[in-house]
């Protein structure tokens, strides 16, 4: 009787063990294995298959998760910076770029920053992070980052199409009015600097050079081929002027001082009126919602010049 009493138990208590380890794997979050492109190869970062706690510490990647409907519990600050953004963030936390402590207690699952970050280490600490390195990608190769990281790939094969649809549309038109060999430059002055941009840096560039296919002047893709961007003088701008002028600037800032130049004045684009004046708050970021507004904006002046 003993013996068979002890085997019952023995079963229990095995049943029991088994129970309690099929309740711990239920339990357990589904992770799939993501690469991420890196300047020296690619890293392979294990997240949540289906992540509903998403903190983003990087702007340029908010407005695309957003997008795509991610479970978004945290977002940087600096979102606010852009109107687009700010509006469609206004009910979500924020937190300062630097914030690790207000990171934890928002209890992400998964945390988006730049490889940039300095407080790497001590985010992947909290959960699993994925460091983007944003010159890897161009803005569309970034929105299909953004889909496979929240399993809407298909969303994004959708917008990616129409997107690809209207611009290619709107590029024939745009062309078509200012001539195939016009070419177009992007300068932004700010804080006494002279900046001019390259083909994914923000500001209309993905819009201009790469979805509407308009060309840079060589000298000026020779200077931002590497980096992205180039710093300029005031002397340089000549060397780098198109036939067009993208000039950004906040609505706060005051006219560039080199724009009180002779050297601006004479230039072929300011003499034939051909200086188009974008906000640089708005025209900061690449996300679908940002995207939009400045492929009506940029298609609406260009046809003008």
């Amino acid at each position: 009787m003993k013996r068979l009493l002890f085997s019952l138990l023995a079963v229990v208590f095995v049943l029991a063990a088994c129970g309690q380890s099929d309740n711990n794997k239920g339990s357990k979050a589904e992770t799939q294995s993501l690469e991420l492109k890196t300047a020296d190869g690619s890293q392979k970062v294990d997240i949540p298959k289906d992540p509903k706690r998403i903190v983003v510490l990087s702007p340029t990647y908010a407005g695309g998760l957003k997008y795509l409907d991610a479970n978004i519990a945290g977002v940087v600050e600096s979102v606010d910076q852009s109107p687009v953004l700010a509006k469609q963030f206004k009910n979500v936390e924020k937190i300062g770029a630097e914030d690790v402590e207000k990171v934890a207690t928002l209890k992400p699952d998964l945390i988006l920053t730049y490889n940039t970050d300095k407080n790497v280490k001590k985010l992947e600490k909290i959960a699993p992070t994925l460091a983007i390195d944003y010159a890897q990608y161009n803005y569309l190769e970034q929105q299909e980052l953004l889909g496979k990281i929240v399993g809407k790939e298909d969303q994004v094969k959708e917008w990616k199409a129409d997107w690809e649809k209207q611009t290619t549309k709107d590029g024939k038109e745009i062309r078509k009015h200012l001539g195939e060999d016009t070419t177009v430059s992007i300068f932004e002055g700010f804080d006494k600097k002279i900046y001019a941009y390259g083909k994914n840096w923000g500001r209309g560039s993905e819009v201009v050079y790469q979805a509407f296919g308009l060309k840079m002047p060589t000298e000026l893709e020779k200077a931002t081929e590497k980096a992205g961007w180039t710093e300029l003088s005031k002397e340089e701008i000549a060397k780098y002027a198109g036939d067009v002028i993208i000039s950004a600037q906040t609505k706060e800032q005051a006219e560039p001082d080199f724009h009180q130049t002779d050297m601006w004045k004479n230039l072929p684009a300011v003499k034939n009126d051909r200086v188009i004046k974008v906000d640089s708050n708005v025209y900061w970021y690449n996300d679908p919602y940002t995207l939009d507004i400045m492929r009506k904006g940029l298609k609406e002046q260009l046809m003008n010049k």
